[in-house]
């Protein structure tokens, strides 16, 4: 039993040892490796120019400019129809209340007139 006793603190140890070579390690390189703000804000920078590129033209194979500059055109008219119609429907009433407040007008005149006659 003294053996594997001896076998199982030799592991231990190793295992021990391999641990602490391994944080060593991280340690040593985390301890040397230290990128300023200006270094991460210059990587972060040189990294947008493809990256937009890359998007813009995804979006130009995809067609999806395509069928956004058709949507717009298709609401543009829309809005421009919409415009038109409620013009339209807004000089119909202007039209049907002068026509009211003339008529109004000239019924109030009658009675003005028949009110001056009967004195």
């Amino acid at each position: 039993m003294n053996r594997s006793g001896g076998s199982f603190l030799q592991t231990l140890l190793i295992f021990i040892l391999l641990i602490v070579v391994i944080v060593a390690g991280i340690w040593f390189y985390n301890a040397h490796h230290r990128p300023t703000a200006g270094q991460e804000i210059g990587k972060a920078i040189d990294a947008i120019p493809p990256a937009v590129s890359s998007a813009a033209t995804d979006i130009k194979e995809s067609g999806a400019y395509d069928s956004a500059a058709t949507a717009l055109d298709n609401a543009g008219d829309a809005a421009a129809s919409a415009l038109s119609k409620t013009g339209a429907a807004a000089s119909s009433a202007v039209s049907e209340t002068s026509a009211d407040v003339k008529a109004a007008a000239n019924k109030q005149k009658q009675q003005d007139r028949s009110a001056s006659s009967s004195h």
